[in-house]
Formats: C-alpha cells, sequence, structure tokens
C-alpha cells in the first residue's frame, strides 16, 4: 500500500528539500510506493515516478495524454508550472542530473520533453522552448 509518509531515506529527504514550498502548501505529495525505493511526487495533473537508489529509472505521467506530440508538450507546459518545475530542476540538480538521465533513457517521448528542460541549467522558459 502506498504511504504518504515516506521513511528517512536518502531520494526521500532530496524530494522533500526540493518540494518544500509545494509540500507545505498541499500542491504534491511525496508518496513511497509498494517497493521502498519507489518514489512518487503527486500533482493534481502530473505524477513524476522515481524508482531504485541509485536511480534506475523515471518518468512523467499526465492525467490526461492527448495523442500528438505538440499537444502532449503543451499540456505539460501548463501541467508543470514555473514552481513545480523548479522543485524537479533542484531535485536533478541535487542528485547530479539522475533525473534527467532516468528520464531520457525511458524512451518516454514525454518524460524526454522534461529530461531536456530540466537538464539546461539555463532554461527559463517552458518546457518545449529552445534554449
Amino acid at each position: 500500500m502506498p504511504s504518504l509518509d515516506p521513511p528517512n531515506h536518502p531520494l526521500a529527504a532530496i524530494l522533500r528539500d526540493a518540494f518544500t514550498s509545494q509540500l507545505e502548501a498541499g500542491e504534491v505529495d511525496l508518496v513511497l510506493s509498494e517497493h521502498d525505493t519507489t518514489f512518487e511526487i503527486q500533482a493534481d495533473e502530473w505524477t513524476l515516478r522515481l524508482e531504485g537508489w541509485p536511480m534506475t529509472a523515471a518518468f512523467i505521467a499526465l492525467d490526461e495524454e492527448p495523442p500528438s506530440l505538440p499537444e502532449r508538450q503543451a499540456v505539460l507546459d501548463a501541467a508543470l508550472d514555473a514552481p513545480h518545475l523548479a522543485g524537479v530542476r533542484r531535485a536533478n540538480l541535487l542528485l547530479h542530473n539522475a533525473i534527467a538521465a532516468a528520464l531520457e533513457a525511458s524512451g518516454d517521448q514525454l518524460s524526454i520533453l522534461l529530461a531536456q528542460a530540466i537538464a539546461s541549467p539555463d532554461a527559463a522558459g517552458e518546457i518545449g522552448e529552445d534554449d
């Protein structure tokens, strides 16, 4: 059964640090899934799943995922507002680019878009915006 009270795991600590304000405001939840090293950041419109320690897999899921890539990109841009995207970027930085690498390795187009957005240190615009 998933838990909303993650243990004192290093990944949980990093995610709590990266998403402090969103967690305190109730905008996201940090959920430990059925496996001791699978964590999810859950928001109203998206879920970021991170597996393994060290991280072995990651993907982003939207509650409503349109069929075309441009539509998915637009929905992803709208779903991950600036504070949420900043939290993912901070977690990625604290994990030395492990989230971006795992998202990229997933092969999922939506996850790759997010990987490109968070891996770029100067990416300040929308997820699909060119640097």
